[in-house]
């Protein structure tokens, strides 16, 4: 047990790329990953950072202090996996030494996401950000811009946003030249351009590769659903244009009309993939996606009667229509509430096994 802790917090595990393996716990075992970074990384600001970090527990020790040094890693995936990595590795460390505080070294902006995880754990004593004074001549700014191109198309994290965008702005803006639709660039390019802003800065892409990696299945019926629906809008524009002639009520049913076999499509596909998603698991509770999507087929055989007599003007079937749904709504409660208190007494798994 000791009281305080050194991190050398490094959330991209650039330590990986020297052949270590995190969490590296003590004096003698960070050394050696100082002299091999020493002499892999010298230029490189993580090196800086660790060897602030060390120093830093030198110091301590000089002084009395009862205190250990650590280099703590995340992973090349960046984003959530690195923190869920660091979050296990930290907890690893903290079991092994159970320490009461924590000096924390880091270097970038990324690296800080590690605080608020160590924090929740231990009482941060002292934080420390390495910024690497350089001197920026015409040659060594070259190189440096050097380097960051590089890093930009060669790390993974940082290419899908250097590469990625500008590459679809630029085949996006070729196909619409070649069409003809030269008037639409400009609108494109904002529209990607908010898209990917909006993207990151709300981490849906780290939400993104978190669900992929949960669970395929539901991120492809998830992109399918979104894909019908855009084409049920695309589709509602259009034939909104072509039509003449309705009063308010019936434009408006005309409308529900074009988009309602897109958006019940949308659903039921997803409620399918949790569906399937859950059948894989053997999660019980699939039969809740099940009900579901006989729900939004019901649904959408009497709202499409509905729309189609308002359009007709034909309003004696639409009063039908509704016993139908009151009715089919009844049916379905009756079968979900059934259904919930067979699984909630254990009744339903039985005999499901029995089967």
């Amino acid at each position: 047990m000791v009281k305080t802790i050194v991190i050398y917090v490094d959330i991209d595990d650039d330590i990986g790329d020297l052949g270590f393996s995190s969490p590296i716990i003590g004096e003698e075992k960070c050394k050696l990953a100082l002299d091999k970074a020493a002499y892999f990384m010298p230029t490189d600001s993580d090196f800086n950072s660790m060897v602030v970090a060390f120093n830093i527990y030198v110091d301590l020790k000089r002084k009395g202090e009862d205190a250990e040094i650590v280099f703590i890693s995340g992973s090349k995936k960046g984003g959530t996996e690195s923190q869920l990595e660091f979050s296990k590795k930290l907890d690893k460390v903290i079991e092994e030494l159970s320490p009461e505080y924590a000096v924390v070294v880091y270097d970038s902006p990324d690296d800080a996401r590690a605080i608020p995880i160590i924090q929740s754990r231990l009482k941060i004593s002292a934080v420390q950000q390495v910024i690497v004074e350089q001197y920026r001549g015409v040659e060594e700014t070259y190189m440096l811009l050097a380097k960051y191109i590089r890093k930009a198309i060669t790390e993974k994290r940082y290419a899908r946003v250097f590469l990625g965008v500008p590459g679809i702005i630029l085949a996006l803006a070729g196909i619409l030249a070649a069409l003809n639709l030269s008037v639409y660039i400009e609108p494109t390019i904002l529209i990607i351009l908010g898209g990917a802003m909006v993207i990151k800065g709300l981490k849906i892409d780290d939400l993104i590769e978190s669900w992929w990696e949960n669970s395929t299945i539901m991120v492809i019926t998830a992109t399918v659903s979104i894909i019908s629906l855009l084409i049920g809008v695309i589709n509602l524009y259009i034939q909104l244009q072509l039509v003449r002639g309705l009063s308010s009520v019936q434009e408006f049913a005309f409308a529900i009309l074009q988009i309602l076999p897109y958006a019940s499509f949308s659903a039921i596909i997803l409620f399918g993939g949790k569906a399937v998603s859950k059948g894989l698991n053997k999660d019980i509770r699939v039969w809740h996606d099940i009900i579901k999507i006989i729900n939004i087929v019901i649904i959408y055989f009497i709202l499409f009667t509905v729309v189609k007599d308002i359009i007709d003007n034909t309003y004696i079937l639409t009063i039908q229509s509704l016993y139908t749904l009151i009715l089919a709504s009844i049916v379905i409660i009756s079968i979900y509430i059934t259904l919930t208190a067979l699984e909630k007494y254990g009744i339903l798994e039985k005999l499901i096994k029995r089967i």
